[in-house]
């Protein structure tokens, strides 16, 4: 199902919601004069998905704010490129922040046709996920570093055993220098 949205009901839609681009960019596609959604605009579009909130309203707001904070910390969603000021020949500089409270209130009003999830339901899907990712994570390290974990567990058990054994001392190892 493709995504759909709109920002008929936010307010200054016009003016929050797009920007005319100032220069032309061939790296993007970019083209002065000619109009784009927003950054923030379109990646709180896309956020609703990984949300799990279709709409930002007034009595939304604190739960927008906890689920990116949290989505923020686990990783799932990253800084926004936004416009930063200009560039010293005047050109406009866009650069990586947060969404912020303030960013939500000036899109109260946007929509999607993204599922919603409760809290409780969406804080589960997040641990959920933070789990099989763990899980993920350690096998991928069973599997990928077996044979060094053989040879630095072997060479353990052996200086262990070489100490008390008498071979060596704790002091004279604690000398030696490995490269």
């Amino acid at each position: 199902m493709p995504l759909n949205w709109s920002v008929k009901n936010v307010k200054d839609a016009d003016d929050v919601c797009y920007y005319t681009a100032t220069q032309t960019r061939h790296y993007d596609g970019t083209t002065r004069g000619e109009e784009y959604v927003h950054p923030i605009t379109n990646n709180l579009v896309f956020l609703t998905m990984s949300i799990g909130l279709n709409e930002i309203t007034k009595e939304n707001l604190d739960e927008w704010e906890k689920r990116m904070a949290l989505a923020y910390k686990v990783g799932w969603i990253s800084k926004q490129v936004v416009f930063g000021g200009y560039e010293d020949d005047g050109n406009l500089k866009w650069e990586p922040r947060l969404i912020t409270r303030a960013d939500l209130e000036r899109h109260i009003g946007l929509e999607t046709n993204a599922s919603y999830e409760s809290a409780t339901a969406w804080r589960k899907r997040v641990m959920e996920r933070l789990e099989v990712e763990g899980v993920d994570e350690s096998r991928r390290e069973e599997r990928d570093n077996p044979a060094l974990d053989a040879i630095t567990w072997k060479e353990s058990l052996e200086l262990r055993d070489a100490i008390r054994s008498g071979k060596t001392t704790k002091e004279a190892e604690a000398k030696v220098v490995v490269a």
